[in-house]
């Protein structure tokens, strides 16, 4: 027991557990993700638990301990997922996603040749999720040739397409490799601008602790599986925020106005800064659109742009009621199903009005808490409303797949920062919710209709519960004050 109090036991242990995860999400390895190399990662986390408990980490502060506890069970989930991928039968979707993105860049390298939005459909215009395109298809002859394992279609604007030119000259595995690499990174240094933005000094010890939570927080593992935008996405809007912060509205702008056109959620934070006058930064935002948008069009073409908005915006606008999607739209046509669809297969025809309704449902929402944030404008938490909006859109958007909730990190950073200790219950509550990815597991299993609805009600709602309570009067620290996380904080009581 003496060796397992010394911090060194402690830096042996998380070190370890940073491996692992780093091993089970970017290489790939094997061993990690076999039966042997998850009783080695339970058996961490048992003894990194133990150690705890028998006094170990008094040398950290409080709030650690509690974050460490939260991480604990957040690594232990982790790999126990990462066992499951590895067994499922058949063949492997890791980078299924990308294949997309990679095609689309050749679609328009070095010129638009060929439509990108060669769509499955079902008979209502709604677009189908799982299904690839059809055989007969440039798309998927283009797979072949370039010897792709999916054929995934394309469904993102066509700027992003665009941005995909340069990886499109390497060959798939250089390409996918080097998006990881990518992604990674972004990811990374959007964890410290978030933790910046929320006020917290980085340390040895909590970048060992963060470098775990990153690295098996579920939305990360799967973006990061499947060759997902989360990473860019992520970051642009963290970036955006922190350069508000640092009064450099144009960069600032640029950054928002680049994730807007790659994935059209992030405007959904826009109405924050008409709330708060920030007209400079407004005015930066539509001359950057302008310009990207004009620059999209020149390396696209016309004609793709169009598509988009005539065929493709529409035909995702219903989203998708199945299991994966965690949307308020999803959970709304549920209702009207009565069951929610255990796989990625939508149900071909749902109810009347079933659309209609859940989009007004979803719009009521965003509304409600915009609605709030004007009400607290003169609080002037710039960011604090940027954070929220930003969670909040991952819920009101048609589809919200897990892994979208990568996004989810800035706002999760931000208010664990800018928060009192005592109202970080609910935020801790939902984020072991997203980073486990527990009840989206316990939902697959479960074969009770009621239940099933029940448990797919739980993250939406917490996650609008969070929205709601970080608005309201004396949720956040006053701007400007700093939680300093470091060896200065009160020791944990023996």
């Amino acid at each position: 027991m003496k060796i397992l109090r010394s911090p060194a036991a402690w830096y042996g242990l998380w070190s370890a557990m940073l491996l692992v995860s780093v091993g089970n999400a970017l290489l790939n390895i094997p061993a990690l993700s076999s039966s042997r190399g998850l009783v080695f990662s339970w058996l961490l986390a048992a003894v990194a638990g133990t150690q705890m408990l028998v006094g170990g980490a008094r040398f950290l502060g409080r709030r650690i301990v509690a974050l460490s506890v939260i991480l604990l069970i957040v690594f232990a989930f982790a790999q126990g997922a990462q066992r499951i991928r590895a067994t499922v039968p058949g063949p492997s979707s890791r980078g299924a996603d990308f294949c997309a993105y990679y095609i689309a860049g050749k679609f328009v390298s070095p010129h638009p040749v060929e439509s990108l939005y060669q769509l499955p459909f079902y008979a209502d215009g709604r677009m189908n999720l799982q299904a690839m395109v059809p055989v007969s298809s440039a798309w998927h002859a283009a797979s072949m040739d370039y010897q792709l394992p999916y054929s995934a279609p394309f469904i993102y604007p066509p700027f992003f397409a665009v941005l995909m030119k340069p990886l499109s000259h390497l060959s798939y595995a250089a390409a996918f490799a080097a998006w990881s690499m990518l992604s990674t990174l972004l990811m990374l240094a959007a964890v410290l601008l978030s933790l910046d933005l929320g006020g917290v000094r980085v340390n040895g010890k909590l970048a060992l602790m963060l470098g775990v939570g990153v690295f098996c927080y579920y939305p990360i593992l799967d973006d990061l599986y499947f060759g997902q935008i989360g990473g860019m996405i992520l970051f642009l809007v963290a970036a955006a925020a922190w350069l508000l912060v640092k009064k450099r509205d144009w960069l600032s702008a640029f950054c928002l106005a680049a994730a807007t056109l790659i994935k059209l959620t992030p405007v959904l934070v826009v109405p924050v800064l008409v709330f708060h006058r920030r007209w400079k930064w407004l005015g930066a935002y539509v001359a950057w659109m302008i310009g990207l948008l004009a620059f999209s069009v020149w390396q696209a073409g016309w004609a793709m742009h169009l598509e988009y908005w005539r065929v493709v915006m529409p035909s995702i606008s219903c989203g998708a009621a199945v299991c994966q999607n965690s949307s308020i739209m999803a959970y709304v046509q549920e209702l009207f199903l009565g069951h929610v669809a255990l796989s990625m297969q939508a149900p071909q025809t749902i109810p009347p009005y079933a659309c209609a309704v859940s989009r007004w449902v979803s719009l009521a929402v965003y509304g409600w808490i915009l609605f709030r944030c004007y009400l607290r404008r003169r609080d002037g938490l710039v960011v604090r409303d940027l954070a929220v909006m930003a969670l909040l859109g991952i819920v009101v958007s048609p589809i919200s797949w897990w892994h979208h909730y990568t996004l989810g990190l800035l706002p999760f950073l931000y208010l664990w920062g800018k928060r009192p200790e005592k109202g970080n219950r609910l935020l801790l509550v939902l984020f072991l919710a997203v980073a486990t990815n527990a009840i989206g597991i316990v939902r697959i299993a479960v074969m009770n209709h009621v239940w099933q609805l029940i448990l797919a009600a739980i993250l939406p709602a917490l996650t609008i519960a969070v929205a709601y309570r970080s608005l309201s009067p004396g949720a956040m620290m006053v701007e400007g004050e700093a939680r300093v996380i470091d060896e200065a904080e009160a020791p944990v009581a023996s």
